[in-house]
């Protein structure tokens, strides 16, 4: 697991751009539940509980998420890039599904 942001280093958009902020799914992306996901792995929508965490949403994809990785969705860079690449346990949670 790793994390990104909104800004240009992690999606290639700025502030200026239509679609920044906006997650694959439609939404704009939330710290504290939002992660990136390969979804021909994990569905668009589908509710996780990360290790250590908590519960997420699996609301955005990335061209180098693949597998079983997630991105978690963090507002500040420092924030992002002192999180580094973790490996914590992700539980799906089939009862939360919409």
């Amino acid at each position: 697991m790793t994390a990104y942001t909104a800004g240009f280093e992690s999606t290639g958009k700025t502030p200026a751009h239509p679609a920044y902020g906006i997650t694959r799914s439609g939404v704009r992306a939330r710290e504290g539940r939002t992660v990136a996901v390969d979804p021909t792995e994990i569905p668009l929508g589908t509710w996780l509980y990360v290790e250590d965490l908590g519960i997420f949403r699996a609301e955005d994809t990335g061209g180098r998420i693949k597998g079983h990785c997630l991105d978690v969705y963090m507002e500040d860079l420092p924030q992002a890039i002192a999180f580094g690449v973790q490996y914590l346990e992700v539980y799906v949670l089939t009862e939360l599904q919409a």
